[in-house]
């Protein structure tokens, strides 16, 4: 299983508009070609992502509307995901009212401060960084590690790349995402897309090859956008279904009504072939003891 967990939604569409765009052309007909084009390619788990900036109030709704192509691409899973533009560190006191408006939670921090609040304090699931830009702040192997340490993944999107007029947002990415790579000795980071169009996406072992570039084996470019990615989704579910790393398990009890009868049924078994061998060993003693006498009286 695959995963593109960044397909930029149109800001222009609400919830309420966009099955009315699905049936003119616009915005969502441009996403679906873009969404039906990596279903294509073979990613099964798709993340459309609602990117926000400035203050946050209290009423924020989601204007993602990830079953609108449901219908047509009934084996991709779609998901909701929130990037916010960490500016100030009073906008990550609005992170809790969002848990239950998105699937994915994702923060973009601009400098060195807010960087730090969230590999160590904020409660997400990945760090976005825009890496076809200058980062104003090295990076660190502490401060990504101990994001990493916490489960929280670090994205790199690969669209810059694959858009042929802006060569110094290619040279950007490479350089950068080369100095993720060694920041975090290669671990934790995932790969997505960030693609606006059908014609910026490639495939997963494409994105893997790619990845070669930055400093990935083939097998670490495939985890991220394989088990990597997976783990944010995992993170993600975790983080809303849970309180403190507290879980509650629910019980099958079908299912352990039907090991306990397995167990009997074993055991039952196994008490018959024991039976069945004691009386085959009672019925052999009295034949070896009819041949002693015989061979007594003779």
């Amino acid at each position: 299983m695959f995963y593109d967990l960044c397909v930029p939604w149109p800001k222009a569409v609400t919830a309420s508009s966009a099955v009315e765009y699905t049936r003119s052309t616009g915005p969502i007909p441009d996403l679906f070609r873009t969404v039906a084009t990596l279903q294509a390619l073979g990613y099964t788990t798709i993340a459309y992502d609602y990117e926000l900036s400035g203050k946050i109030g209290s009423n924020i709704t989601s204007p993602i509307q990830d079953d609108v192509f449901s219908a047509s691409l009934p084996n991709v899973t779609f998901l909701s995901r929130i990037t916010i533009l960490l500016e100030d560190a009073a906008q990550s006191q609005a992170l809790p009212s969002l848990t239950t408006k998105f699937d994915i939670l994702a923060v973009r921090p601009t400098t060195e401060k807010l960087l730090l609040a969230a590999c160590t304090s904020l409660d997400i699931d990945l760090i976005s960084l825009d890496l076809s830009q200058r980062l104003p702040f090295y990076l660190r192997h502490r401060t990504l590690g101990a994001a990493v340490a916490r489960g929280i993944r670090i994205e790199i999107c690969y669209s810059p790349t694959t858009r042929q007029a802006d060569n110094n947002a290619r040279r950007n990415l490479i350089s950068n995402a080369a100095a993720l790579f060694r920041a975090t000795r290669g671990k934790g980071i995932v790969i997505s897309s960030g693609a606006t169009s059908a014609l910026e996406c490639r495939g997963p072992y494409d994105v893997a090859n790619l990845a070669t570039l930055w400093g990935f084996t083939q097998e670490k470019g495939k985890a991220a956008v394989a088990g990597d990615a997976r783990a944010v989704v995992v993170h993600a579910r975790m983080r809303r279904r849970s309180y403190k790393q507290v879980v509650e398990i629910a019980v099958d009890e079908d299912h352990l009504r039907t090991a306990d009868n397995k167990r009997a049924d074993e055991k039952e078994l196994q008490k018959r072939t024991k039976q069945e061998d004691v009386n085959k060993k009672n019925e052999s003693l009295p034949r070896q003891g009819s041949k002693k006498r015989k061979a007594t009286d003779s």
